[in-house]
């Protein structure tokens, strides 16, 4: 069984003060109990002062935690994906609904990840009307890499519950700084990573 994490960082709006660049991203592990593990042991050596949260999140993690975090994640079996977007092309995806940009967007990062076995997606949750859970599924997974038809099932969750989706965040934030801010630490400390960079000229 394989289990993936999608989570994303930036915003789709166009305001003054919006992000430069959209960036969503998915870990894929085959033991999600070892991710989860590795969080929770790495997160316990840090007093609760120090931290502002109950969960993961790369905006708000003390900078050595989340530096420990990503050295700790060489010790687990995993694969890394990402899609880059700068909003200065949004005019190539129909960009007057946010909602369909997002739907659209993630069917690009479905197009990077292979299927191999039955796996379970977990999205961190931005959706609340049915009709438009289905609509998203049905998009991602028409776009996926999966030739042999392997089940997949996709719940759109919230991170609070799920160390995984907490750990897609902080992956998130690390490719967001880098594209965004300039800061390239967090995201060469991630490796078996596939980043791309969508609807470029």
């Amino acid at each position: 069984m394989s289990y993936i994490y999608i989570d994303e960082s930036g915003d789709l709006g166009t305001k003054p003060g919006s992000s430069k660049y959209f960036v969503m991203a998915a870990i894929k592990v085959e033991d999600s109990k070892k991710l989860e593990k590795m969080i929770k042991k790495t997160r316990r050596s840090f007093t609760k002062k120090m931290l502002t949260s109950n969960e993961i999140k790369g905006g708000n993690l003390p900078y050595d935690l989340k530096i420990k975090i990503l050295k700790k994640l060489k010790n687990i079996d995993y694969e890394v994906y990402i899609i880059v977007f700068d909003k200065e092309n949004r005019y190539k995806i129909g960009y007057g609904d946010n909602k369909k940009a997002y739907d659209i967007l993630a069917s690009r990062l479905a197009e990077l990840i292979n299927i191999d076995k039955p796996t379970f997606i977990f999205i961190d949750k931005s959706k609340n009307k049915q009709e438009e859970i289905d609509s998203f599924n049905e998009l991602f997974l028409n776009n996926l890499n999966n030739i042999k038809k392997q089940p997949i099932k996709i719940e759109h969750a919230d991170s609070m519950h799920y160390k995984g989706l907490q750990m897609a965040d902080l992956i998130s934030w690390s490719t967001f700084q880098n594209f965004e801010n300039d800061n390239h630490e967090f995201l060469d400390m991630i490796k078996n990573k596939v980043v791309k960079l969508v609807y470029e000229n």
